[in-house]
This record gives C-alpha cells, sequence and structure tokens, in this order.
C-alpha cells in the first residue's frame, strides 16, 4: 500500500548489472564488485516475469518500477536508456515516466546531465550531504556533493519534473539532527522538486553498523519538515529472506570479490 495516497500497488526492484562498483559500504551488493552489466534484453525480462508472477499470484497490477536493485543504472546507461524504451512503448508495458524511477548514487556531474532525455523519474541516493561522510560511505565518490546536485538542478531547471531524495539511516553514523540540517542546506537550491525518503538499513552483516531507531529518524525527518520539505520514512521489505535494499547479492565461484551476505562483514 502507497502510504501516501493509500491505494495499493505492486512495484518492481529492477536490476541493471550483476554486482555493483560502486562500493558503498553499507551494501551487501557493493561487496560483490561488478561482474558484467545486464543487457537490456534481461532488464526487460525482469520486467515481462515479474508481470507474469503478478498475475499468476493475483497481485495487484505493476504500475511502479523502480531501478534501485543491483547495480548503478549509470554505468550502464546505454542498456538502461534502451530498456526504457521498450518498457515505456505503448505497445508493451505501455508505462509511463511517473511510474518509472531511475536511482543513482551520482557517479559524476555530466552522468546525471544524461539522464535528462530518460522517461523515468530521478532518484539521488545521498546518504550523507557533507563530503567527507559521503566519501567514506560511498568510497568510489570523486565529486563534491554540491557539483553532483548543481548537475540535478540543471537536469530539472524549467521542467515540471521532481525527484527523489534518499538517505539510508544507520545509528550514530549519518542520523542526527545535525545530519538532517547539512542535507537540507545542500538541497536548499532544490527545493520544489525534491522529495525525501528515509530507509531503514538492512543488515547486510557489517560490524558496527545498525538501523537507526524510530526516535532518531523521527528527529532527523522533523528536521526536514520544519525547513519545507516533503520527508517519508520507507517501510523495511523483504529483509526476512535477505532480499531487502541493500542486501542483494550472489555467490559466484572464482571470484574473490563476490561474497555471500554472511561474508560481507569483512569489508571494511
Amino acid at each position: 500500500e502507497n502510504p501516501v495516497s493509500g491505494l495499493t500497488r505492486t512495484t518492481l526492484c529492477v536490476s541493471s548489472q550483476v554486482g555493483c562498483a560502486r562500493g558503498c559500504v553499507f551494501c551487501a551488493t557493493g561487496k560483490m564488485g561488478l561482474l558484467r552489466n545486464l543487457t537490456p534484453e534481461e532488464i526487460v525480462t525482469q520486467v515481462y516475469l515479474a508481470h507474469r508472477v503478478a498475475k499468476e499470484h493475483d497481485m495487484p497490477e505493476i504500475n511502479n518500477l523502480v531501478f534501485m536493485g543491483m547495480g548503478e543504472p549509470l554505468n550502464n546507461i546505454r542498456a538502461v536508456r534502451r530498456a526504457l524504451s521498450v518498457i515505456s512503448h505503448p505497445h508493451t508495458f505501455n508505462l509511463s515516466k511517473n511510474m518509472i524511477t531511475v536511482s543513482t548514487v551520482g557517479t559524476k556531474p555530466e552522468d546525471i546531465r544524461a539522464m535528462g532525455d530518460l522517461p523515468a523519474r530521478m532518484a539521488w541516493s545521498v546518504h550523507a550531504a557533507d563530503d567527507e561522510l559521503r566519501k567514506k560511505l560511498v568510497p568510489t565518490t570523486q565529486h563534491r556533493m554540491a557539483e553532483l546536485r548543481d548537475a540535478f538542478v540543471d537536469v530539472l531547471t524549467g521542467t515540471k519534473r521532481n525527484m527523489l531524495v534518499q538517505v539510508t539511516m544507520m545509528e550514530g553514523v549519518n542520523d542526527s539532527p545535525e545530519h538532517a540540517r547539512q542535507l537540507a542546506a545542500l538541497l536548499h537550491p532544490l527545493r520544489g522538486w525534491v522529495k525525501v525518503n528515509l530507509l531503514p538499513y538492512n543488515d547486510t552483516g557489517v560490524a558496527g553498523l545498525r538501523a537507526s531507531s524510530e526516535e532518531a529518524t523521527g528527529a532527523f525527518r522533523d528536521v526536514l519538515v520544519q525547513d519545507g520539505y516533503f520527508c517519508s520514512v520507507r517501510k523495511a521489505r523483504g529483509a526476512e529472506d535477505g532480499s531487502a535494499c541493500g542486501q542483494l547479492c550472489v555467490e559466484h565461484k572464482g571470484r574473490r570479490s563476490e561474497r555471500t551476505r554472511e561474508g560481507a562483514a569483512a569489508q571494511t
């Protein structure tokens, strides 16, 4: 059920790669490293199979796609763009751009600007507004957060589009009111376009990482709301079978960089 509208829907989380090269310290997929890109056909097949499963199990029709599975979509942008052209075509799944979200950590400004013609909404996985902390959480970050933000501003200027900003909430790491104030300041040029979504950290076996408490998450949200931002807290789903956000990984013999969920604690 959509927490805002109250309507029942089925959301599909789509992968764009097998593994991921971005190396987010709290994400099991990042511990695998990048194995390969998915082809456009493999991306579209995920949607086809999910539609079939939803129909077989009398689930609500899939009317929301989020590219938030394995991989960084901007590191496989050509395949993602081609897959989106099929998914949104009126003779296939006929999903409008308002029903599709492509999420990125923000690889580099020019990659972000290249998202402007995608038939999808944009989502930015921020996790921390402070440059030093962001670098610790996403070690492959090469640009200041303000530079990445300005690229999103360039894409949105003159449009009626909006975008989602996501923060994975980790106790004592990025969940203080000061962190919230830093985020509010970073997003100020995006005010009016942006909605913030706070995600509970799902256990990936990393020592010292825990989900933020409801109290800390609520206080973080209150800072943003008081500053005029729309902010929601996502309900955790899939953790019981290791398929929640940040938990997706596979075991593959012969690749040292790939780890099962239990082995993710080896990452520092």
